[in-house]
């Protein structure tokens, strides 16, 4: 019973449509609805191989119990919901599917950093209800011309917000635990500098690393005390990578002038949240890596990737995890 190549996720879920839609013939695909029973799920899921995670994970031990399963095939390019070495233990391939997500998420992070400097909520928000740009020009309004903006993580998100950002004529800088070659480097025009002199010289700071031991929370109250108190924070990859009370104390103290956050470390975030209220910062309910064009390069690499284990091969973007 089951299908050899499954799609965890909500059976009404606009991700698990576009899965069955494109699903290819020759593969025995099906859909699992995460809110079964367990004992259903685990009937479900007897003979699949290939578990593509659409936004959601399962333990370790519940994949352990899995006996057919091969590769887990995440549709994100956070791997944080899965503990890797433990499932490669098992047997496991793990993948993510980073390349897929990075240019709607490099889209995104540059248009927070817009929405921020231009103010450009509180300037809908005025034409709204009446006030016309009082409201956008209580605060000062900012180019991205010329700025410095200082890239933490320069893989495959962090290195697309590079290139959208060349025709801003930025200076760019980055920080990375992991080596960049040369070659990467002089075709991204990017420098490397170390993450003390990033955060004191950059006028937009924007976090795309993974979410681990050693970067959560590393936007702590020291790392926004280090900032201008003009620059703008800009997160768009997981919200405990910055420390929220720290955040929201460096902006309401004036340590930073602005945020603009696509993640925050409870999702769905309280309703009294104060980054909420705050017309200098920008929320936005984690989508930037929601668009269709996105999901659909996932779902393909999720298939091709099947098809390479079905084959005998290892699939391709396998996850190599920081400590």
């Amino acid at each position: 019973m089951g299908n050899r190549v499954v799609y965890y996720g909500p059976p009404d879920n606009a991700r698990t449509r576009m899965a069955v839609e494109i699903a290819p013939d020759d593969l025995d695909f099906g859909v699992v609805d995460p809110s079964l029973s367990w004992d259903d799920r685990l009937e479900q899921l007897e003979n699949t191989e290939t578990l593509i995670l659409g936004g959601l994970s399962l333990s370790t031990d519940e994949i352990a119990a899995l006996p057919s399963i091969r590769l887990l095939q995440l549709m994100s390019a956070g791997y944080d919901r899965v503990d890797v070495p433990a499932v490669r233990e098992l047997g496991v391939f793990v993948s993510n599917s980073s390349p897929q997500v990075a240019p709607a998420v490099s889209q995104h992070t540059v248009a927070l950093m817009l929405m921020v400097l231009n103010r450009i909520v509180p300037g809908v928000d005025g034409a709204r209800d009446g006030s016309w740009a009082d409201k956008a020009r209580s605060r000062s309004l900012f180019e991205l011309m010329d700025r410095t903006v200082g890239i933490v993580g320069l893989g495959n998100i962090g290195s697309l917000v590079a290139r959208r950002l060349s025709g801003f004529d930025c200076e760019l800088i980055y920080h990375d635990v992991r080596a960049i070659p040369e070659v990467v480097e002089r075709e991204l025009n990017v420098k490397r500098v170390s993450l003390e002199e990033l955060l004191a010289t950059s006028d937009v700071v924007t976090a795309h690393v993974p979410l681990y031991s050693g970067t959560r929370r590393m936007f702590d109250a020291a790392a926004f005390k280090r900032m201008k108190d003009t620059a703008v924070f800009i997160n768009a990859c997981r919200g405990p990578v910055h420390d929220e009370a720290d955040l929201i104390q460096a902006l309401e103290s004036g340590e930073i002038a602005g945020a603009g956050l696509d993640v925050l470390e409870d999702e769905p975030t309280d309703l009294n949240n104060p980054l909420l209220g705050m017309d200098n910062v920008v929320v936005t309910p984690h989508m930037a890596g929601s668009t269709e064009e996105r999901v659909e390069r996932a779902l393909l690499l999720s298939f091709e990737n099947a098809r390479r284990v079905m084959r005998g091969e290892e699939p391709a973007q396998q996850i190599d995890p920081l400590v």
